[in-house]
């Protein structure tokens, strides 16, 4: 009897270790950003968003405690766009609840997690690049 119940708690602890570890669909899809680019929405007007430098692409994701200029993009962006928030490029709970806040107002879903249909669904500030260019406002590229 002993060395049945020994036999099913280690099958069940090895289950749950595979359940803590496994990451999430996006986490394992896409690699971590850990950059910022410029991205240009027409003429002069750009924007920066997060991106992962192994291979140049906006598909990427950043989680609690993510700490790049990727994040610092992420927070400029809530900033500007959604609410007030200390931009410092590193995401902790504050930077969590607010991309909570962001996804919960732009219908997407909830975790918490920044990934590419957070990025595609919410507003980011453009800027006008040249004289008298600038923050002109905020607008969903959705790219």
């Amino acid at each position: 009897m002993n060395r049945k119940l020994a036999s099913v708690l280690g099958v069940l602890a090895m289950g749950a270790g595979v359940v803590l570890v496994t990451p999430s669909t996006a986490q394992a899809a896409y690699p971590t950003c850990n950059a910022q680019k410029v991205k240009y929405t027409s003429g002069s007007y750009f924007t920066y968003q997060p991106y992962y430098t192994g291979t140049g692409s906006r598909n990427c994701v950043m989680g609690y405690g993510a700490q790049s200029d990727g994040v610092y993009a992420l927070q400029n962006a809530i900033r500007f766009c959604y609410k007030s928030i200390s931009v410092d490029g590193i995401y902790g709970s504050q930077t969590r609840q607010a991309v909570v806040d962001v996804q919960t107002v732009e219908k997407v879903g909830v975790d918490g997690v920044y990934g590419p249909v957070t990025r595609k669904a919410m507003d980011w500030p453009i800027y006008k690049g040249g004289q008298g260019g600038g923050f002109v406002g905020c607008s969903e590229p959705g790219f």
